[in-house]
Parts: structure tokens; C-alpha cells; sequence
């Protein structure tokens, strides 16, 4: 499925600050199932960028924004090729428990932490899921996400990014994010290798919760094969329609935007997602660049301050 994809978002100030520092994981992913064929980030007021890869192979942009401001703007504008894997989930022969040792390479995908955090009630749960003899690893994790759906409720505005597991588990409601975690801590705690995933989903004919903004699912290690996504929020084995950005231990390690301001102002945030599927490839693709939007700054004392336009700010960086 060939997707063009726009996230745009907007962060206010109540006042202006004179500084914001930030990095992004806005870029999709290179995987065997998912080809990033272009990739633009635009940002305003405008600003120098800079990208690296972390220690997931995540993309990760990096800017600062030093002249006093009350805007910024962020838009990722994204192209990407992705496709269902080769092999069909239910016809993997892994089983639980493993019959082999796994490897330390997974161990960071074990461990639990201040976000996907051990506790009794995740212990409880844990134990109910549990089979009392072995069998298929694909059937647990389709019983885990059964559960999930069953016991847990999608609601919005019950949780926020800073919530940990413990809360999510005392609610028994959340979004996304939510249930990932949730997912995450059983699979944990039941010694299957779990990460967090963010990205998006393109809704096409098919209807999908989440599909407005940012989403998120896991992937759970087969030693068959390796990382294979599911998710807990719409039941499902993560399809062609899903964009990986980003993986992690938790949300933490992956959110689409972090940083810091400098200033004595509240923020407000609006985000919005479009995506759109296309029948063929344009021949004008950009790779990837970055390019400025015309978002002003402010110079001169604070009782008397003045915006520049685009133009001007160019002009004071030659």
C-alpha cells in the first residue's frame, strides 16, 4: 500500500519565550515490510536541523528556536510503501514457554521500569493468562488481546502521555498508548519479549480506532521469525494500513515530539493527521529535506516588541 501521509503540529504560548529545544521521531521507518520513499519536515519560525539515528535505529531530528517566539510548527510530510509479511501469523509454530534460551540481546525488552511497571494487579492478571501447559505462542497472544478487549474500555481524556501502567490497571479505561502498555506488562511478565511501537494507521475502507492521530502498538519477539506487531487496542495483527515510526521499551523512549521551553507561558498543543492512499509513485519524490515555515519571531525589549517576517529572518541569518 503505497501511503502519503501529513502530520502537522502546532504548539502556542501564552506569552513569548526565548527559547524551545526539541527532537522529533516523526520519521517512518525502514523495514522489511515498510520503505520510506520520501520524507519532509518543515518547521517554523525557522531553524537549522539536524538528524541521527538512536539506538533503536529510530530517525531522530534535532532543532532549537533561540529568537523570542509564541509559535511553533511542525510538519511531517511522509511517503511510504508498506505490505503484510510473507509468513501468516497463525501458522507460526513458536510456543510458550520457549524451548530455548533467549538471547541477551532481548533483555531490555524484559525488563520492567517506571512507565511499564511490575505491580499485584498485573501480577493477577498475569497469572490468569498464564496456561497451565505449553502452547502456541500466537494463541496466548491472541487470549492477551482478547482480554484486553473484553476487560478494558476506550475512552479518551481518562489518561494523558505521563500515565503508567498502575493507573491504567485501577481505571481499567485509556487510549492507545494504554493498552500497549498493558500488553507490554503481560507479555513481560509472562517472560515474552515486548516493545513499544509508534506510528499511525491509515484507515482506508477498514475502521480502526485511533486512526485520527498518532497510534500506538507492540511487537511481541517469535524466535522464528522476530518482531511481529499486534494490536491490543483494535484486536488485530498490525497490517499493511499501519506506519511505523519509532520502537521502544515504552512511550517514553518514542514520543513523536519532545523538548523544553524556556519562557514563563502555558502551552497549548493541536495535532492533526491526514493520511491518503495513492495508485503510483510521483517522479517528483524529495528524498529526504527539511524547509522552513514562515512563523515570525521578535526582537527588540520585551514592552516593545516587534515580529519579523520571513524574509527578514532569512536576511539576519546571511
Amino acid at each position: 500500500m503505497l501511503i502519503k501521509a501529513t502530520h502537522t503540529t502546532r504548539l502556542s504560548y501564552s506569552a513569548l519565550i526565548s527559547e524551545t529545544v526539541m527532537e522529533l521521531r516523526m520519521a517512518p521507518r525502514h523495514e522489511p515490510m515498510q520503505h520510506r520513499l520520501s520524507f519532509e519536515l518543515a518547521i517554523g519560525p525557522p531553524t537549522e536541523v539536524h538528524s541521527y539515528f538512536d539506538w533503536l535505529g529510530n530517525t531522530v531530528h534535532t532543532f532549537s528556536i533561540v529568537p523570542r517566539h509564541r509559535n511553533v510548527e511542525i510538519v511531517a510530510t511522509s511517503l511510504v510503501d508498506t505490505s503484510t509479511p510473507a509468513y501468516g501469523v497463525e501458522k507460526l509454530e513458536d510456543t510458550w514457554p520457549p524451548a530455548a534460551p533467549l538471547d541477551y540481546t532481548l533483555q531490555d525488552f524484559l525488563r520492567f521500569d517506571d512507565v511499564v511497571c511490575q505491580s499485584p494487579m498485573l501480577d493477577a492478571l498475569a497469572r490468569q493468562m498464564m496456561p497451565q501447559r505449553p502452547t502456541r505462542l500466537n494463541a496466548l497472544v491472541r487470549h492477551m488481546m482478547a482480554f484486553i478487549t473484553e476487560n478494558f474500555t476506550y475512552e479518551k481524556g481518562i489518561t494523558t502521555a505521563s500515565t503508567v501502567l498502575t493507573e491504567v490497571l485501577e481505571h481499567r479505561q485509556g487510549v492507545c498508548q494504554d493498552f500497549t502498555h498493558l500488553m507490554i506488562g503481560l507479555a513481560r511478565m509472562l517472560r515474552i519479549p515486548a516493545r513499544y511501537v509508534s506510528g499511525f494507521i491509515h484507515p482506508g475502507r477498514k475502521s480502526f480506532r485511533g486512526t485520527s492521530e498518532s497510534h500506538a502498538w507492540c511487537e511481541l519477539y517469535f524466535p522464528s521469525v522476530g518482531w511481529v506487531p499486534f494490536d491490543p487496542t483494535n484486536a488485530c495483527v498490525v497490517g499493511e494500513n499501519f506506519v511505523k515510526l519509532a520502537v521502544g521499551r515504552s512511550y517514553r523512549d518514542v514520543p513523536p515530539h519532545k523538548g523544553v521551553y524556556h519562557g514563563v507561558a502555558s502551552e497549548t498543543m493541536a495535532v492533526q493527521l491526514q493520511s491518503e492512499e495513492l495508485s503510483e509513485v510521483s517522479g517528483r519524490l524529495v528524498g529526504e529535506r527539511s524547509r522552513s515555515l514562515d512563523v515570525p519571531i521578535y526582537h527588540g525589549e520585551p514592552d516593545a516588541i516587534l515580529p519579523w517576517t520571513l524574509d527578514e529572518q532569512m536576511q539576519q541569518q546571511q
